[in-house]
Order: C-alpha cells, then structure tokens, then sequence
C-alpha cells in the first residue's frame, strides 16, 4: 500500500493507492489528523510526500515511518525529470506543487500546455510541445481577493458567488466575483497564445479545489484533473 501526500498552503490532500488502484480521500487540515486517518487504512509500504507547508510535517512523517517500518519519499524540483526542464534560474526555488503538476501533464498530454492550479494562490505555468517550462505566474487565489477586499474596505462583507461568470456584476458580490474570474481567464488565456504556433495546438489542464469551477469560463480545449500534484508523484516515484 502506497500514500501519496500534498500538504499544500491550507489543506494536506492524500490518497491511498494499492494494487494500481488510487483511492482519494478527503482533505485534513493538519498532520496530526493525517497520520490518525493513514492508520485506519493499515500499514503502508511507502508514502510519496509533496509538501510545502513547511518542514513540520517532514519532519512528523520522519518520526512516523520509522515506526511504522516503510520508506518516505519527498519530491523536490530538480533542474530536469520525465522529460521535462526547469525553466526556473533556480529550480530549488520553485514550489515541488508546481514542479510535480507539471510533470504529471507532461506524462498524460505530451504537448504544449498551459498548467493551472486554482487553490489558495493560483499559479499558471507554460510548458512548450518539447517539454520546456517557460516559467509561469502566481497570483492570489478566490478566497484570497475575497480576504483581502474585505479587509481593505469599510462597510462590505462580500461573499463568494456560486456561479463562475464574467459578465458585468449587477451586485457588489458579482461584480468582484465576475472581476476576478475574468482577470484570472485573461491571463490563463494570454499565457495560451504565448505558447500558441500555427503548428501548436495548446491545452489548458487545470487542477486544484477552485479548478472545477474555474474551468466554466475557460475557452478552447481545457481539461480539469483532480489532482495533479499526486499524479505527479507517481511519476517521480514509479
């Protein structure tokens, strides 16, 4: 039995993966809940770990490996990996989050593709047909512009729309929920055509807890993928 780990910025996501067969369940906010959780499942043989939030919870899946008796992989962004280079001047610098995304796109898709994760930022990374990170963006995720404008402005406590659109607000809520999907739609879009060739078709594959929402007011060929954070550890760690 196999764990895979992503303790992002807000939630630790993890599945159960046995026999080839991936297992999700849900989302904990901290370590402690985790290691409770894995228990139940039995003992692993391995646990695959993306983390950054923070040595802390290495550190606790240190501790509780060796008792457990299995072995601890943690993915970091190296300079090149399944066929995909770093475009990053200092790849240790880039998020592991974003680094294994990509190489779990490049696994399932092989082409240009424009890489999305919509949690609590949001980051847009470029990845050309020969399998090149161009480099990417990151930008504060919906429930970050929400925290911020409330905390910037006296007298409104906007909240969240559950629809995604772009079209003009006719109320305060909608206006900033409709500025910020369609910020977020231009730039994912402008990130597109830079890649975008006459003989290049390119994707949008787009992950994360907002992802599945974003993708409405996405145009042209987008794909949402549950999670490819995890999907990347596979391929880093077959």
């Amino acid at each position: 039995m196999i764990i895979d780990i992503d303790a992002g910025n807000s939630r630790i996501k993890w599945r159960v993966v046995k026999n080839g067969v991936s297992d999700y369940k849900p989302p904990v906010t901290d370590i402690k809940a985790l290691l409770v959780a894995v228990e139940t499942e039995g003992l692993p043989t391995r646990i695959r770990l993306s983390s950054v939030g923070g040595r802390t919870i290495a550190e606790e899946l240190e501790k509780q490996v060796a008792q457990w008796g299995c072995r601890l992989q943690q993915a970091r962004t190296t300079r090149e990996a399944a066929g995909v280079q770093c475009g990053y001047l200092e790849p240790s610098s880039m998020g592991v989050d974003r680094w294994l995304a990509l190489l779990a796109v490049r696994d399932q898709f092989k082409g240009a593709c424009v890489v999305v994760d919509a949690g609590t930022a949001i980051t847009v990374d470029l990845l050309n047909m020969q399998g090149y990170h161009l480099g990417g963006y990151i930008v504060p995720g919906f429930p970050m512009i929400y925290q911020s404008l409330n905390r910037g402005t006296s007298n409104i406590r906007l909240e969240p729309v559950s629809v995604a659109d772009c079209l003009p607000g006719k109320t305060t809520d909608e206006a900033v929920s409709h500025g910020a999907y369609l910020m977020i739609k231009t730039l994912i879009e402008a990130s597109r055509t830079t890649l975008q060739t006459k003989t290049q078709p390119v994707k949008i594959i787009v992950t994360g807890g907002d992802g599945s929402a974003l993708i409405d007011v996405l145009s042209g060929d987008c794909i949402y993928v549950r999670d490819l954070v995890l999907d990347g550890l596979e391929v880093m760690f077959p």
